[in-house]
């Protein structure tokens, strides 16, 4: 175990003496394995440099598209058809990827054919009436005076109906006032009259019905007969009417008048009634006359200056309905927003997406340039736009390519841990066989501080 520890001992003190060595005694040895490290990952010995210029920064990059974007949706659904592949070239509004949603698209059916509408019946307002559209309003206009005399006929009918059984409230109480009163003196006196020639007729007939029954002489004696069967009653019903006009009305016959009085009245009501239903049906006939006679005269006028500009107005609002409308379709859409190459598709149809989602990766790859990724924030401040720098690819490592900076970005980047700062280095002269996404390094050469 003492063995151990003092192996242990000995590692640790080599690794410091070596250290402290190449540190404060030959610091040269440090300087020179980083210029072999930049040698190396430039692709270029520093010794052929410019002999003016003493030092050289460099820079691991990518090749990126000058224009590239990351393709997202703005509503999740399930992936319908992708209208591309990978390497595609599309023109800008070239529709990419559609997801599934049909109630935008029936929103947009409903909004083009309200808009065809509004549209024909604007050019409808324009064109002015036909002859048929005038002989059609003249018939509305004719309706519309035979509705108002049938309503004011309905509403004479009403008023007369209230008249007439006034008259039967009148008739029934004046009944009823004669039954209360009692029979006058004139009354009773007329009634024993009545009774009185009653008797006589009836002794005439006894009389002469008598002389014939027992003559076998005479043939028949039906005629004498029937003659004091009516003496008879006739005189029953004189008594009957004398017996009343010496009695009075009973309570049953007042009680008959009565419920007649009240009748009467009740059908008074009733008639009343149906007058303000009457009245409104004459109003409102002669508001529906005022209409079709106010729509005659705008057809034969013509279309105001008014109407031109509601019917306009419909039109706009059909137009911001369909755009509304079809921007909602668009929100399920991928569309390319400038020329370019499909870089990649990272879906595929028949998958479920959600908004936001990049689903596709498109770039003008006809215009490529090198973007730097690992340039420290101690380099940075030696670069300005405009300065050349010479550009390798690990694909083509004996080509040297001429770049000019053209972009330093304002700020920086961290990754894992270190401060960077993004060069964009145009390239003129690229190699056809260059793809997006290559890794680049870049020497730039500065005068020494």
């Amino acid at each position: 175990m003492k063995r151990v520890w003092i192996f242990l001992a000995l590692v640790v003190i080599l690794a410091v003496g070596g250290w402290a060595y190449v540190t404060y005694v030959d610091p040269t040895l440090l300087s020179q394995a980083t210029e072999s490290a930049a040698e190396e990952e430039a692709g270029r010995p520093l010794e052929e440099l410019d002999p003016g210029l003493d030092s050289v920064i460099w820079a691991s990059g990518k090749l990126l598209p000058t224009v590239w974007a990351n393709l997202s949706p703005l509503q999740g659904g399930i992936v319908q058809t992708l209208q591309v592949n990978e390497g595609d070239w599309v023109e800008t509004g070239d529709l990419l990827v559609q997801l599934e949603n049909p109630a935008a698209r029936s929103e947009v059916e409903i909004a083009v054919a309200t808009l065809a509408e509004a549209e024909a019946a604007h050019a409808r307002l324009l064109a002015g009436a036909s002859e048929a559209e005038i002989a059609a309003a003249e018939a509305s206009v004719a309706t519309a005076e035979a509705q108002v005399s049938l309503a004011a006929g309905r509403l004479l009918e009403a008023q007369k109906n209230v008249e007439f059984f006034e008259v039967e409230v009148r008739i029934a109480q004046e009944q009823f006032n004669e039954l209360a009163a009692g029979p006058t003196e004139a009354e009773r006196a007329a009634a024993a009259a009545r009774v009185e020639v009653a008797q006589a007729a009836l002794d005439h007939a006894q009389a002469a019905y008598n002389a014939v029954r027992g003559d076998p002489t005479i043939g028949s004696t039906l005629l004498e007969a029937l003659q004091l069967e009516q003496s008879t009653k006739s005189l029953k019903a004189a008594q009957a009417e004398k017996a009343v006009a010496t009695q009075g009305a009973t309570e049953q016959q007042l009680a008959v008048a009565r419920s007649r009085i009240q009748e009467a009245r009740s059908r008074v009501l009733v008639a009343e009634s149906q007058i303000p239903a009457a009245e409104a049906g004459v109003q409102s006939a002669e508001a529906a006359l005022a209409s079709t006679e106010a729509n005659l005269r705008r057809i034969k006028e013509g279309a105001s200056p008014e109407d031109i500009a509601v019917s306009l107005a419909r039109i706009g609002t059909a137009k911001a309905q369909l755009a509304g409308a079809q921007a909602h379709v668009a929100q399920s859409q991928i569309v390319a927003p400038f020329p370019g190459q499909v870089g990649a598709l990272l879906v595929r149809s028949g998958e479920l997406v959600a908004a936001g989602q990049v689903l596709v990766l498109l770039g003008d790859t006809g215009s490529m340039h090198v973007e730097t990724t690992d340039l420290r924030e101690t380099d940075v401040v030696q670069l300005k736009s405009g300065q050349e720098v010479e550009v390798t690819f690990d694909s083509l490592p004996d080509q040297i390519f001429d770049g000019i900076i053209t972009h330093i970005a304002p700020v920086s980047t961290s990754d894992r841990g270190s401060t960077n700062f993004t060069v964009h280095v145009d390239v003129p002269r690229l190699d056809a066989n260059l793809r997006w996404g290559m890794t680049a390094f870049v020497n730039i050469l500065v005068a020494p501080q």
